[in-house]
């Protein structure tokens, strides 16, 4: 995961109950399967980052995480995001939140769920919380590599079969001067893994019809969580017929017009070029 850039800490703002509420809507709208699959993709994720090593200083007891995630299953929606922002004041380090909390309280709701001790509705919203608070403090966090060139990974969603097109599209960004990989016909696994281990900083992902949008949604999210860093772009028929769904995914951009995706891109570009600053 990369390392924390010092920036001022956030507050529990509009973007965490905006995250939250986009996640709630998005999983109401998909097959309770799906929904189960996304929920444990981000328990995963996030439980993966979890260190062999542990930091006594800011390695918080079993009994503290589990009071976490009580908090996360409140009826108060801001309860957890709260509670992270009090260990924060207390002096735990910003990745002690990422990898001895979150990753803690994701491995505990995770054995809770599997002996039944909180329900399907409250892993639910607990695992929406959890990438809410992750998402607010994305920002915090610099890339372990530096943009050296103008590249972009472009990838089909998996379980996609229309291929020509990303394809299409990678040979017009490859003749305008970027540097594209393409990886077509992966598994969930396999392009999570391909795309973590990338120091590439954009992702096209190419995804056809409302039917995608389950496996579009566990990528998007798994990725928000291991690469907090990565700039996600999507095009394809789903951008125009789910729209709705599209839009509570949260991407960096979004559409099916080749004119207006040239655009995005070279916007992406610009702002990791910035923020890598002079080479």
């Amino acid at each position: 995961m990369p390392e924390p850039d010092g920036s001022p800490e956030p507050q529990v703002s509009e973007r965490y109950t905006q995250v939250q509420s986009d996640v709630l809507k998005l999983k109401a709208q998909l097959p309770e399967e799906a929904v189960s699959d996304i929920v444990r993709e981000v328990l995963h994720r996030v439980a993966a980052e979890r260190p062999t090593n542990r930091d006594p200083v800011n390695q918080p007891s079993r009994r503290k995480v589990e009071s976490l995630c009580y908090a996360l299953i409140s009826d108060d929606p801001d309860e957890g995001a709260a509670f992270i922002h009090d260990a924060r004041d207390d002096g735990a380090a910003l990745d002690a939140i990422y990898l001895n909390y979150l990753a803690e309280a994701a491995v505990i709701l995770g054995e809770w769920w599997d002996a039944d001790h909180v329900s399907f509705h409250e892993v639910t919203i607990a695992s929406s919380r959890i990438y809410a608070i992750l998402r607010e403090y994305s920002y915090l966090f610099v890339p372990r590599h530096p943009v050296e060139v103008k590249s972009a990974i472009f990838a089909t969603v998996p379980g996609e079969i229309h291929t020509l097109g990303v394809r299409m599209a990678a040979d017009l960004f490859g003749e305008e001067g970027w540097n594209v990989v393409v990886k077509t016909g992966r598994s969930h696994e396999a392009l999570m893994a391909e795309i973590t281990a990338d120091p590439c900083r954009i992702l096209g992902l190419s995804a056809g019809g409302a039917h995608s949008a389950p496996a579009l949604a566990r990528l998007v999210m798994a990725l928000r969580v291991s690469r907090p860093d990565l700039r996600i772009f999507l095009s394809g028929q789903i951008t125009q017929v789910a729209s709705d769904l599209v839009e509570m995914m949260e991407l960096d951009g979004a559409t099916s017009d080749i004119d207006e995706a040239r655009l995005v891109l070279q916007q992406l570009w610009s702002g990791l070029d910035k923020q890598a600053g002079p080479r």
